[in-house]
């Protein structure tokens, strides 16, 4: 019997650019399964400018969600034959939905685009067939030969993907002026100002002075080139029409002659006469999309928790709702769980000839090598030893010895368990959220930490993959203190949140170099302007002045502490009663049960050695008692 269709017409209300185009896709295959590139275009209406529709046919009987979005289309290609990206897309928890009946002859909705269900949701579109371009600029780094010219200093800044000269312009007819027509769109940030959200950058001339920062950016399709233009100018005091506008001079950034790890360039600033007037330090970053698939629509943006009446708990060495774990990567680009940057290896020292080997410590040599200067085999094939019983691993002949059961090193022998085996792992329970701390070297106040990387995009895009290849149903929260792999998380999925950690400039911790770093207030507006989940604090700093946390929440922002201080239970308490979203602990005692006052399903300890940390899973009764459930403590363990 044939499947009844009705005619089903969807109207959305929404004033997008000139640039946008409005678009629907759901879970059935008429609306493309969630796939972005298989959604369907929706028709603007052309009596009211913020109408759009589409007509289509659906199946009664069947339950069917979908999502609105829109998509930036390229100005320059014909409409027979569009390229586009994904621009802004609704990210509710739950999509809209329709259930056509047999009764049903014809159907009109109408909807608002992002809001649905008295909720407003319009989430920044993820990478797809474009790359984001940022350019910061900090104007405590500009110097002029006339210091004069820092007065009454505005600037102009335009986007423009270069490769239009060959299509729209003669060698003859091409200058500057001509290209100003062709602009790209882009967004600016006054970053150090108190209303620093992101707007779009209409090319106008802006006021600027030390030490303000302000960011701009622009999203291009992969395959173009691009750059930024700036342009400086001297504007008197006076109002009105007597304002003089002096032109002082211009700079050029070529996004592609620079690398993809952020740095800062230092560029002239050149005048009309071709002399040079000023030299401007700016730091660009280029993130990409991820290769491979898209990603869908079908999940909201980024939000894996609920609004409970107490704070999530996450355990660093210890936890219920969370477990917090370290990522870095391997020189094979091989995620794998470890937390220090670097893994000590003793060394046998060459015996000179016709000695025989000794069983003293002696002959060993002790060094340290990062981890991202070994494979994965390399990994795997060191000799896992207890630091404190370390000559009980060597046999008669000074050998160590491996560990070895059924053919296969043993479970507390493998100090190195890839993300993808964690995440497989049959024994954590899908109710135990991971946060996810991505650890790259920054580079500290003394120095880098480690300068023998992969580069960012490379090693985000292994473990983001990892995880939407193998997460399944699991909440996750990534997390990195790094603010240029957070950007980098954000932008290459949608599904997960993603957290910014701050230290500051707490005594126990080296300090790192950045103004996005030092400061809570600083770390606070930089995840509000990119869209981030929130920020996890540390302990010490919110203890002695709690105005950081005020100043997240007005901004809608998730809040997270960390740190030694947690360990306390008046502490706990403090932030619980603040209604901190989560705490991020080291260490919990059983009495954490009672302290939640709710069912405890999970209590995570965490046992440290030198080279290794192992994960118990224990399940605890209503009563806070240890069950084991007819398991053994072996088969609920998983080398971390």
């Amino acid at each position: 019997m044939p499947v009844k269709l009705v005619d089903v017409t969807f109207i959305l209300k929404s004033l997008l650019p000139g640039y946008e185009l409005a678009f629907i896709s759901g879970s059935h295959e008429l609306l493309g399964k969630w796939k972005p590139s298989f959604a369907l275009p929706m028709v603007k209406d052309t009596t009211e400018i913020d109408k759009w529709y589409i007509r289509i046919k659906l199946p009664v009987g069947e339950k069917i969600q979908y999502r609105f979005f829109s998509a930036f289309f390229d100005p320059y290609i014909s409409r027979e034959n569009p390229r586009y990206f994904l621009s802004r897309w609704e990210g509710f928890l739950r999509p809209r939905e329709i259930l056509l009946s047999d009764m049903s002859e014809s159907k009109i909705i109408l909807c608002e685009f992002g809001a649905f269900e008295n909720q407003l949701s319009l989430s920044n579109g993820w990478l797809t067939l474009q790359h984001e371009v940022l350019l910061t600029i900090d104007f405590s780094l500009i110097s002029f030969v006339n210091p004069e010219k820092m007065e009454n200093l505005h600037l102009k800044v335009t986007a423009f993907r270069t490769d239009t000269r060959s299509r729209e312009f003669n060698d003859k007819e091409f200058n500057y002026e001509s290209l100003q027509e062709y602009s790209w769109p882009s967004w600016c940030s006054r970053f150090t100002y108190h209303d620093c959200a992101f707007k779009e950058n209409c090319s106008e001339m802006i006021p600027v002075e030390s030490p303000d920062i302000w960011i701009f950016k622009a999203q291009f399709f992969t395959e173009d080139e691009s750059m930024f233009k700036l342009d400086f100018f001297s504007i008197s005091d006076e109002e009105g029409s007597a304002r003089a506008i002096e032109e002082i001079g211009s700079a050029i950034v070529l996004t592609s002659a620079t690398k993809s790890n952020p740095g800062l360039v230092k560029l002239p600033i050149w005048d009309k006469r071709n002399k040079v007037v000023a030299a401007i330090y700016v730091e660009l970053l280029i993130i990409k999309p991820r290769k491979g698939e898209m990603g869908t629509l079908e999940h909201g943006s980024g939000a894996v928790w609920q609004k409970l009446n107490r704070p999530l708990n996450i355990g660093h060495r210890g936890g219920a709702d969370f477990v917090e774990f370290d990522i870095q990567s391997t020189k094979d680009l091989f995620p794998v769980i470890y937390h220090n940057s670097d893994v000590k290896i003793w060394a046998k020292k060459r015996q000179p000839h016709g000695v025989s080997n000794s069983n003293d410590d002696n002959d060993l040599k002790e060094q340290k090598i990062a981890i991202s200067e070994l494979t994965k085999s390399e990994l795997d094939a060191l000799i896992m030893v207890d630091e404190q019983n370390f000559g009980i691993a060597s046999d008669d002949q000074g050998n160590l010895i491996r560990l070895i059961e059924n053919g296969e090193l043993a479970g507390d022998s493998l100090p190195f368990p890839t993300l993808d085996e964690v995440l497989k792992h049959r024994s954590l329970p899908t109710e135990l959220g991971f946060m996810i701390e991505v650890k790259y070297p920054q580079k500290l106040v003394y120095g880098y930490n480690n300068e023998n990387y992969p580069e960012r995009n490379i090693y985000v895009d292994a473990i983001v993959n990892s995880v939407l290849e193998n997460a399944g149903q699991r909440k996750i929260i990534f997390s990195s203190f790094d603010p240029d792999i957070c950007l980098m998380l954000k932008m290459k999925q949608s599904r997960y949140p993603v957290l910014f950690l701050t230290q500051g400039v707490n005594g126990p911790y080296d300090i790192y170099v950045g103004w996005r770093v030092q400061e809570s207030d600083a770390a606070i507006r930089f995840a509000f302007v990119h869209g981030l989940a929130g920020v996890a604090f540390h302990s010490e700093k919110l203890l002695s002045n709690i105005a950081s946390f005020h100043y997240a929440s007005r901004l809608n922002l998730a809040a997270f502490v960390w740190g030694d201080d947690l360990d306390e239970f008046r502490h706990r308490t403090y932030f619980r009663d603040l209604h901190f979203d989560e705490l991020i602990v080291t260490e919990f005692f059983e009495q954490f049960v009672q302290e939640r006052n709710w069912f405890c399903m999970l209590l995570l300890g965490l046992r440290k050695s030198s080279l290794f940390q192992q994960l118990h899973i224990k399940s605890y009764n209503s009563d806070g008692q240890r069950s084991t459930g007819g398991r053994s403590s072996d088969t609920n363990k998983l080398s971390l």
